[in-house]
């Protein structure tokens, strides 16, 4: 038996874990699906101020009043930004961490720092052309590479705005984090993000580290969750 504390990416909420938590749990695994602040069912709480910290505090207090150790703490995109300074505050109570299509953060670097050209400067034009400039609209689920309509119909009925702190904010990174070698990265490969292929080539090459391929959308939880959850199994195993 696990714990997983599985954390979501930008726009999304813990919903995005509703295909795969259920199973594990069956399956005997303690698993958390936090939604960070200005997110999903906390979309409420959503202010100009609301940023990468606000966010990694959310996480970190999931595993202090949860009293959590041993966790295998896994990031969907942005969430990568938050887990990895998490880790880096918190790595005693880690013990493996998994990334699905997420930013990975050294020492003062934000995420519109890891963002292809493309995306990031689709996303400050979008900025630019909203009257209330901080507040990032979600994008469709076919930039994102989901295109079964029933399931990008349920994504944008689920989507909501975002804070622009959160990608402006720069991690703080000590190194603390590298005290944790189980890491995995799962490439999902039907989002086209330069990026994302380079970590992944990063990870396989590595003499410990795992990089896994998988072809499907960038939300690979949702389209692809047996073999996402499958891959959770074996780091599960690992441990």
């Amino acid at each position: 038996m696990a714990t997983f504390v599985l954390v979501h990416g930008a726009w999304h909420g813990g919903w995005c874990w509703s295909r795969i938590a259920p199973q594990l749990r069956d399956a005997g695994h303690i698993v958390y699906t936090p939604t960070m602040t200005g997110f999903g069912e906390r979309s409420h709480l959503l202010t100009p101020d609301v940023g990468l910290e606000t966010n990694v505090q959310d996480i970190m207090n999931v595993l202090t009043w949860e009293d959590l150790r041993d966790v295998i703490l896994v990031a969907q995109s942005y969430a990568g930004m938050v887990t990895t300074s998490v880790a880096d505050r918190m790595p005693e109570r880690i013990s493996a961490l998994c990334y699905i299509n997420a930013f990975i953060p050294t020492n003062q670097i934000s995420q519109n720092d890891l963002l292809p050209d493309w995306r990031r400067e689709m996303i400050e034009e979008e900025l630019a052309s909203d009257p209330d400039a901080w507040r990032m609209p979600a994008p469709t689920p076919e930039l994102i590479g989901v295109t079964d309509p029933d399931v990008a119909a349920w994504i944008t009925d689920k989507m909501t705005v975002q804070s622009a702190k959160t990608m402006r904010d720069r991690a703080t990174i000590t190194g603390a984090v590298d005290q944790i070698t189980n890491r995995t990265f799962i490439r999902a490969t039907g989002y086209h993000n330069s990026t994302f292929d380079a970590t992944v080539k990063e990870y396989m090459a590595h003499p410990v580290w795992r990089g896994i391929e998988i072809d499907t959308s960038h939300d690979a939880m949702i389209t692809a969750a047996d073999d996402v959850r499958a891959i959770f199994e074996e780091i599960a195993a690992s441990i």
